[in-house]
């Protein structure tokens, strides 16, 4: 049977588009800029699992990998 560990990650640094006039839907930047450090966790064979948004503060990540 395969086990697993996890990890839950805090990354800060949500910031609001302030181009967005439409304020009935998520007006937050894009999430890319995430990808370098949620990248870097992927090369340490980590796989995303769950990427939260934590109101205007940031992301909650969760991943998982074999445990070996």
């Amino acid at each position: 049977m395969q086990k697993w560990e996890y990890l839950v990650v805090y990354i800060q640094g949500r910031e609001v588009n302030p181009e967005v006039a439409d304020k009935s839907f998520d007006v937050h930047a894009s999430a890319d800029k995430y990808t370098e450090q949620l990248n870097k966790y992927a090369s340490g064979g980590w796989e995303l699992m769950q990427f939260e948004w934590d109101d205007d503060k940031g992301v909650k990540a969760l991943f998982k990998r074999p445990r070996g």
